[in-house]
């Protein structure tokens, strides 16, 4: 049998390490809390936020008092909502498209018009469901299940782009928000 006095008990030696570990952490991050904040302007305008004051040929700065406390808003609760008891699930689920590339207001390069599309689905199509790209309101090849086009030879200016999620019926399950994008291509002038 172990005999431990107060002094060299394992679990109070690591304890006290822990204590300490805990304290000198709370005092550095404290320090940063209460760091001085200084706002400086250059002669061409540019802002610049610092905890250190500016040299004196960079200009005056303007001490920022920052308020004590940065979060005061209370925490959301979340409540999980409950599946129906009815009902495929797959079914249930809201169908949703995005188009991910290029980005809504994006520009293609100078060149030959050439760019790929790429649709997100929100959940995987169906048995028999496939999805068709549309340029400019205009089919641009048939429907297809994978989720990607190579467009070719777009003309210059600006253009729409919308992708729609098709059932077996040929019935629309779902519609992208449109996108525009900016085709520059050079002139024949």
């Amino acid at each position: 049998m172990h005999q431990y006095s107060a002094k060299t008990h394992p679990r109070r030696s690591s304890m006290k390490k822990c204590l300490c570990l805990l304290a000198a952490t709370i005092l550095a991050f404290s320090s940063l809390a209460n760091a001085q904040i200084y706002k400086s302007v250059d002669a061409n305008g540019v802002v610049t936020f610092s905890d250190k004051p500016p040299a004196k040929e960079r200009g005056a700065a303007e001490e920022m008092n920052l308020p004590t406390q940065v979060n005061t808003a209370q925490a959301l609760s979340v409540v999980p909502a409950e599946p129906e008891a009815s009902g495929d699930m797959e079914e249930m689920a809201e169908r949703k498209l995005s188009i991910t590339r290029p980005s809504d207001n994006a520009t293609i390069p100078m060149g030959a018009g050439i760019f790929d599309v790429l649709v997100k689905a929100s959940a995987k199509l169906g048995d028999g469901e496939t999805v068709a790209l549309y340029l400019d309101g205009e089919k641009v090849d048939d429907a297809q299940t994978t989720l990607q086009w190579t467009l070719s030879y777009v003309i210059r200016g600006a253009h729409k782009l919308e992708a729609k999620w098709f059932a077996k019926d040929g019935s629309v399950l779902a519609v992208s928000e449109p996108i525009t994008v900016f085709v520059l291509r050079p002139s024949i002038l």
